[in-house]
């Protein structure tokens, strides 16, 4: 069997750069903790939406990709109406995902002293979170109809 295409450093997405050069430092821990930071503080940019100030990480990505009432979406459609099951799927499924680079990723590696990581696992991880934002170049800013704003009370 031959071999196929390498992923390398070069290949991932513009927004890891800052990590590329720790990680080529041999600081992975660190490569991997600032490409999680870019992610978040980049979903915080996108959003810029008075209901995403003051909150980080988890809260920040929940709120920001909500199922009733987002500020980013990840699709094409206007309304909520309009969106298939699919679509439904898939926005949920990279809020998820985003929770979960914010969680076990940005976190860990920010409040463990050591996180040991092999180059390997370190280069997989930025391969994931480039991944995240190629999908953060297509977001859009939802605009929401009556039904889909936020209900104060909650």
């Amino acid at each position: 069997m031959g071999e196929g295409p390498s992923l390398g450093l070069r290949h991932l997405h513009h927004e890891t750069e800052l990590a590329h050069r720790l990680f080529e430092g041999d600081h992975h821990q660190e490569a991997v903790r600032k490409a999680a930071e870019r992610y978040v503080n980049r979903v915080a940019e996108l959003a810029d939406h008075p209901d995403a100030q003051d909150r980080q990480g988890k809260g920040l990505i929940e709120r920001v990709f909500s199922e009733t009432s987002p500020i980013l979406t990840l699709n094409s459609h206007e309304t909520l109406d309009e969106w298939t099951l699919l679509d439904r799927d898939a926005h949920n499924g990279y809020r998820f995902l985003g929770v979960g680079l914010a969680l076990a990723i940005r976190n860990a590696t920010t409040h463990a002293d050591e996180y040991p990581l092999t180059e390997t696992e370190a280069l997989e991880w930025l391969a994931f979170i480039s991944a995240m934002h190629r999908r953060l170049d297509g977001a859009q800013q939802f605009v929401p109809t009556p039904e889909t704003e936020p209900d104060e009370d909650k």
